[in-house]
């Protein structure tokens, strides 16, 4: 079974201690990692710390979070699904050049009760490069909208993406049809 100790060794060598914020590991082996905000280099960090911590025995899932400015929410801000929806249109998917709405990587958008943002989302494969700077993209959207508690992005292959996803306006635009 992994430890905490495990865990926070690999930490430490991967980022400065004055960056890391918490870690947990629970009795099913999950562990949860969170940052400060500020961390340099934060996407190779998340690679890097997400790949190491899955090379320890006994670890299940894996949650690395960053620390958030907690934003007042000024007035009356109704958060909608087609508010995030219109949101996420600004992530596009540097490899392909299309946002990841019209792409159709986006599964599930819900407005909890407290203002956090729940999305399930896919990438066009398991092995994509661009997983980790594209989720973080997402969340950092959703979490520009002013009223927003909090984000929680789930990824999913299930079921697996494929270009019938993609929005007919941008199939048009792509040539495929």
């Amino acid at each position: 079974m992994v430890t905490r100790e495990d865990v926070e060794k690999i930490v430490k060598g991967v980022v400065d201690e004055k960056f890391i914020r918490s870690i947990e590991v629970d009795e099913k082996g999950n562990v949860t990692v969170t940052l400060a905000k500020d961390v340099p280099d934060i996407d190779n960090v998340l690679i890097k710390l997400h790949s190491e911590i899955g090379k320890l025995e006994g670890v299940g899932l894996i949650t690395i979070n960053r620390e958030r400015e907690v934003k007042e929410t000024g007035g009356n801000v109704e958060l909608t699904k087609e508010l995030i929806l219109e949101k996420l249109k600004e992530v596009i998917d540097p490899e392909i050049g299309v946002d990841v709405v019209n792409l159709g990587l986006i599964y599930e958008v819900e407005v909890r009760p407290d203002n956090t943002v729940y999305v399930k989302m896919t990438m066009t494969t398991p092995g994509c490069p661009m997983t980790m700077w594209i989720l973080r993209a997402v969340e950092d959207k959703i979490l520009e909208i002013p009223g927003v508690k909090d984000a929680e992005i789930e990824l999913t292959f299930d079921p697996p993406w494929t270009p019938d996803r993609i929005s007919p306006e941008y199939k048009k635009k792509l040539g495929l049809y």
